[in-house]
């Protein structure tokens, strides 16, 4: 794989048939002769071409709160950890960190208790292991996340 220069080269894809969430980084534009046969005098300089680089387990909304679908972007991003109301009988839960992507739809980690803290998250289960789906939200494991707050940009284009 190449080295990835530009942290603001890449695009977010729900997989609905996978629920996978891929991860693609902007490629130089020779991969189309790559994978298709095009003729070799062929401008490929009005086209951006993607590869897919990583690919993460996640859940998102169901029937009765669905994800949007769309294209979107990474509106705001953040380390620090968010409390919400959206959790089925439990009036608060949080969760450490996060991508916002359009209103209150986020990118996010596990849900835990809202007593439990950064430090004391990995002594505790997370709350919503076993979910098959979420309020709207895209959830994926606390260490996809990280890897995402560490290589996202804020306008990075979301395909939901």
């Amino acid at each position: 794989m190449k080295q990835l220069n530009s942290l603001n080269d890449y695009l977010i894809k729900i997989n609905r048939s996978t629920n996978k969430l891929e991860i693609y980084y902007k490629s130089d534009n020779s991969v189309l002769h790559k994978y298709y046969s095009i003729r070799p005098d062929f401008d490929s300089s009005n086209y951006i071409m993607y590869e897919k680089v990583k690919s993460m387990d996640c859940i998102y909304g169901g029937e009765k709160s669905p994800t949007p679908r769309g294209i979107f972007q990474v509106e705001e991003k953040s380390t620090e950890e968010y409390i919400s109301g959206y959790y089925p009988e439990l009036d608060q839960v949080k969760f450490f960190g996060y991508l916002v992507i359009f209103e209150d739809y986020f990118i996010h980690s596990d849900l835990y208790a809202a007593d439990v803290t950064k430090e004391t998250m990995k002594k505790n289960e997370p709350i919503s292991k076993g979910d098959a789906s979420t309020s709207g939200c895209i959830r994926v494991s606390q260490a996809d996340l990280n890897w995402l707050l560490e290589n996202i940009e804020i306008g990075t284009p979301v395909i939901m």
